[in-house]
């Protein structure tokens, strides 16, 4: 497993993280336990949670921090892990509804950090942006809570480059605290344009601006385009009532397969899994990039760890996306 340098701390999280969206809900405390053993002895060190999930299910409100926060506990395991996590989501049941005030951002972080049984969070993110709001007064809520030592570093999820660059701006002007990292919504594939538009897809011009930006790093999420790459949703796939619908009407399209097609034929040349090819797509960019997986069986896992160790030219890199 490789290791990134973020610029201006002291993090050093493997090129893939855990994602863990589905701990307590749909994955139980078994299932669970034995993914986060596993991704700590195949070299990980990044586990990503956030304060709402969980709370799409019934009674599963904070349940994903809650199941970490018991596996720290029981395997005395806080001082091997980077812990990230996320507040200030709107409500489920209110999407419209922006909770990027002070007191919700304190809200949210005693939550987490009462569910993880930690007393510090290692990457604290605001997990949707305001755009009404500006930046200075969300920067504001933030630095306090580094400030109190319950925060060691920050990130953005869901917030475009023009607005991380104006509050890093102002945090840089005024002493506080910037963002060091993004959470946007990134994979080789061709995203349709279907996504809700509160969520932030890595487009080439807000790539350019991270591989100019040498300070911010990125942590991609849906890093797998749903398994798109696996080759179990091929140009004949058909909506199935579940998984292949969303993966379908995300990132069914002509590029999409083209690149699927250069996916599977280098995957062949270096003796790799598709899925490792697009996780390694990500990791070797010239700027540091996390892969965050979700996964619910040892053997996904397992398979998408092996690309922590996988790191493509940038021919190869070119190829993918343009076949030249």
């Amino acid at each position: 497993m490789r290791y990134c340098n973020i610029a201006g701390t002291s993090l050093t999280p493997s090129v893939i993280g855990l994602g863990t969206a589905d701990f307590g809900t749909a994955l139980d405390k078994e299932t669970s336990f034995a993914l986060l053993d596993r991704y700590l002895e195949l070299g990980g060190n990044l586990i990503d949670t956030a304060h709402v999930y969980g709370a799409w299910v019934p009674g599963g409100d904070g349940a994903s921090e809650t199941m970490i926060g018991h596996w720290l506990q029981e395997r005395g395991a806080r001082d091997r892990v980077l812990l990230s996590t996320k507040g200030a989501h709107p409500p489920m049941s209110e999407f419209s509804r922006k909770r990027l005030d002070a007191e919700s951002i304190r809200s949210d972080l005693n939550e987490s950090l009462e569910r993880l049984h930690t007393d510090v969070i290692d990457l604290y993110w605001v997990h949707r942006d305001d755009p009404s709001r500006s930046v200075e007064s969300i920067m504001d809520a933030l630095h306090e809570q580094v400030s109190s030592g319950r925060v060691r570093y920050i990130g953005a999820s869901n917030w475009t480059s023009e607005r991380i660059d104006a509050a890093n701006r102002y945090a840089r002007e005024n002493d506080k605290t910037s963002f060091i990292g993004s959470q946007p919504h990134w994979n080789l594939a061709s995203v349709n344009p279907v996504l809700p538009g509160d969520l932030v897809d890595l487009d080439e011009q807000e790539r350019q601006w991270y591989a100019d930006a040498s300070d911010v790093a990125v942590f991609a999420y849906s890093s797998q385009a749903s398994g798109f790459f696996s080759g179990r949703y091929g140009r004949e796939a058909k909506p199935d009532g579940g998984r292949a619908d969303m993966v379908i009407r995300n990132y069914a399209n002509d590029e999409s397969y083209r690149r699927l097609d250069r996916v599977q034929s280098l995957a062949a040349q270096l003796g790799v899994g598709g899925s490792q090819i697009a996780l390694a797509y990500l990791t070797s960019q010239p700027f540091p990039v996390v892969a965050l997986i979700g996964a619910n069986k040892l053997a996904y896992l397992e398979d998408s760890c092996q690309a922590g160790d996988l790191v493509l030219t940038p021919e190869q890199l070119r190829y993918l996306e343009t076949g030249l």
